[in-house]
């Protein structure tokens, strides 16, 4: 039990770094959701590769919306540093994503992006 929760714990702290590194833009987003953990099992990290899925599908609302991407990029800030604290994140979060992103996104070691990014559109279009 204690190796999970140390694997847990190395997988979100990972996550963090993934995150701060496209906010910093050392790595694109494209690059940072192929280094994604496969872990299933953590509903923090799935709703942390769905954010950044959505920064990907959003790039021509951060462009429109005045305040979109700073908003959307604190956002991103805030959840890297709950998951490198090892803490949960808020249910309002959690329940938000899951109301609206039942399927799991992370995909198994042979899924590319290009079927990712297919099944999040497919998600956004209903």
């Amino acid at each position: 039990m204690e190796s999970a929760n140390l694997k847990k714990y190395e997988n979100r702290l990972y996550v963090s770094k993934l995150i701060i590194d496209v906010i910093l833009e050392k790595i694109t987003v494209q690059k940072a959701l192929s280094l994604f953990p496969k872990d299933n099992n953590d509903i923090n990290i799935k709703c942390a590769f769905d954010a950044l899925m959505h920064r990907e599908a959003d790039e021509d609302l951060r462009l429109k919306i005045k305040d979109y991407k700073e908003t959307q990029d604190e956002f991103l800030i805030n959840l890297a540093e709950i998951l490198k604290d090892n803490q949960s994140l808020p249910k309002n979060i959690i329940q938000q994503y899951l109301q609206f992103h039942n399927d799991n996104l992370i995909p198994d070691k042979k899924e590319d992006f290009k079927n990712i990014l297919k099944k999040l559109k497919r998600s956004i279009n209903f």
